[in-house]
């Protein structure tokens, strides 16, 4: 949904995007009519609409008596949305002092390893990445697993961004979710991606993965258990390197 794409510049959460749409389709509502078409309670809309009413998303009015609530004129959210456009301006300008005190003297600020929890936070972990262009990466993946860790929509997202920055990566998937392939169109043009992909002999599965990119292994657990950590080591990454190689040449090359 288009508008989606509006909202999220502001953060909302699932149900203020809905009080939102709501609120879009059936023009001017006071907040009984909202909670009935939302299927939550008065108290809960209140909450919604406080937050439509600070981001400047909707407005307040009186009709009879009774406070109703419209969405703004395009026109006004256009405004919030270069207001935005400014503060990220602004941030860029600031990031710059930023890096120089990041990296001043001889602190180490950034820990070699980082712990990721949750679907949000394996998401942002997933996106260390995407800071680096121009590599290869190796990838030993769960991939369906992966996939409903993660939602698709973010795996589409993530490696189209990915080969956009010339991430190639050589990838080995279990032979039990080599049918995956035919489920997702993200995952049919490998050329495109950039991915070359094999299948893991029959006696070799795995639920965890890990990818190995410049000097980072990163390591992703199952939806199950549903966490993931960094390790930014020359050492790891060249050991982990070498066993995926062992793993990568008994490997065969996908057949659907």
């Amino acid at each position: 949904m288009k508008t989606d794409q509006i909202l999220n510049l502001f953060n909302l959460r699932p149900l203020e995007k809905e009080v939102f749409q709501i609120c879009l389709a059936s023009g001017m509502l006071g907040a009984t009519a909202l909670a009935k078409k939302a299927n939550i309670s008065r108290t809960a809309v209140y909450d919604v609409l406080e937050s439509l009413l600070k981001n400047g998303l909707i407005s307040e009015s009186q009709k009879g008596g009774v406070k109703v609530f419209v969405v703004q004129k395009p026109e006004i959210i256009e405004l919030l949305i270069e207001e935005k456009q400014n503060e990220v301006s602004a941030a860029k300008i600031a990031l710059s002092a930023f890096k120089n005190e990041y990296y001043s003297g001889d602190k180490s600020i950034k820990p070699r390893l980082q712990i990721f929890e949750g679907q949000e936070e394996l998401r942002q972990m997933m996106k260390d990445m995407l800071l680096y262009r121009d590599i290869t990466a190796y990838v030993l993946w769960p991939v369906e697993k992966i996939i409903k860790l993660l939602g698709s929509d973010f795996y589409r997202e993530f490696h189209k961004k990915r080969a956009e920055r010339n991430i190639r990566i050589k990838v080995i998937w279990p032979r039990s979710q080599m049918v995956v392939k035919t489920k997702y169109d993200f995952l049919k043009d490998d050329v495109e991606l950039k991915r070359e992909i094999r299948i893991a002999p029959k006696n070799i599965d795995f639920s965890l993965g890990y990818t190995i990119y410049a000097n980072t292994v990163r390591f992703i657990s199952s939806e199950k258990e549903n966490y993931g950590f960094l390790i930014e080591s020359q050492e790891m990454a060249e050991m982990m390197k070498q066993q995926f190689e062992i793993i990568w040449t008994t490997s065969k090359k996908i057949k659907i």
